[in-house]
């Protein structure tokens, strides 16, 4: 549990003694006083102990590899792009997570780049677990905040919340019963995302180049991978499609929306062409009986046998947010939104922390 869990607790028995020892009665004489304290002290309770019980933020996982590693957050614009969401004509910025091994041995140049991009509703923090365990093993991991996609971000020290026309798309998006605006919305969620891996993969290659004096110093331009939880695994799989120096991509459940061509009737038409990269699937019970039922998972059912570098991995007892550390920040909001499961999140973690590793391994070592 966070340190900042403990401190809290300490104030929850603080308050609770406060409303129930004697002495409270003589310091406090005024009733009408009395009864605004106590129904402030009880919100407080109530506030302390939901902020405990639905936020525990359990330990990390622990890393297995042999270096240690830190953060740096990056504050990036892309002078290329107008933000469509703002009317002041400024350009699109966005928020980097950034883990890298911190050992003065490592050789520059020699650390392969992983790009990973959020869920739906999500951040950069999203699969905080995952980036650790790459990072202690040699990776460098950019993780972005998809601005205006993201939950929350700060860019120029202000905040910025996800958007709420983005929030009703995807609350109203149905492709079953309007596949004409799903195709219109994946195609406008896409290119939003892709843009921003391209330009932060762009970035980190030319930053990698010319800076000899931080974290780009390490990343070897020539063996980049690109990652993703559901939306933000789709705009992967898209990376993965318009760029040749991409050489693996994992999707933890996500669609090929960026592989969609067009509707025909009630069905979506697709690009087939082979991957010229490897491609890891992971799937959880939350996403795996969709592949055979849902109209966005037509490509998923085409790749759900290996088909030469191309695979998955089915964690069964999972949900499609115990994919995320979400299982460990908020177990409770974790089965809310995804429903229960029955796999420990902490397994599932570290399931997809070896199955990561080694596949990134294989194509990018």
């Amino acid at each position: 549990m966070a340190f900042y869990n403990y401190l809290l607790i300490a104030l929850l028995f603080i308050l609770i003694g406060f409303l129930i020892i004697p002495v409270k009665r003589k310091l406090i004489k005024k009733g009408r006083l009395k009864r605004t304290i106590n129904v402030f002290a009880t919100i407080i309770i109530v506030f302390i102990t939901c902020t405990v019980v639905l936020f525990p933020n359990l330990k990390s996982i622990q890393t297995t590899g042999e270096y240690s590693y830190t953060f740096s957050i990056l504050e990036l614009t892309d002078k290329s792009r107008i933000d469509e969401h703002k009317t002041d004509g400024s350009h699109r910025k966005m928020s980097v997570l950034v883990y890298y091994p911190r050992d003065d041995e490592i050789v520059s140049n020699s650390c392969p780049l992983i790009v990973f991009s959020h869920g739906g509703i999500s951040t950069k923090t999203s699969n905080l677990s995952l980036y650790k365990e790459l990072a202690s093993h040699g990776y460098v991991v950019a993780s972005i905040d998809h601005t205006y996609h993201a939950f929350n971000t700060e860019i120029d020290r202000e905040k910025i919340h996800i958007d709420f026309e983005y929030i009703k798309e995807l609350n109203e998006e149905d492709s079953h019963l309007d596949i004409e605006n799903s195709y219109a919305c994946f195609q406008r969620w896409m290119k939003l995302r892709t843009d921003d891996i391209n330009f932060v993969i762009d970035t980190f290659i030319e930053k990698a180049m010319n800076e000899s004096n931080s974290f780009y110093q390490l990343i070897d331009a020539n063996r980049i991978g690109v990652a993703g939880h559901s939306l933000g695994g789709s705009a992967a799989l898209g990376v993965a499609r318009q760029r040749s120096e991409i050489n693996a991509v994992i999707a933890l459940e996500s669609p090929y929306m960026c592989d969609i061509t067009g509707v025909d009737g009630n069905e979506f038409t697709w690009n087939t062409e082979p991957y010229r990269c490897a491609v890891m699937n992971i799937y959880s019970d939350s996403g795996y009986p969709l592949i055979t039922t849902d109209n966005k998972y037509v490509q998923n059912k085409n790749h759900l046998f290996n088909q030469g570098n191309i695979g998955y991995y089915y964690i069964e007892g999972s949900n499609h947010y115990t994919l995320t550390d979400l299982v460990r920040t908020s177990p409770i909001l974790c089965a809310l939104l995804g429903g229960g499961y029955k796999k420990s999140g902490y397994d599932t973690l570290k399931l997809i922390n070896q199955k990561s590793l080694a596949f990134f391994d294989e194509y990018l070592r």
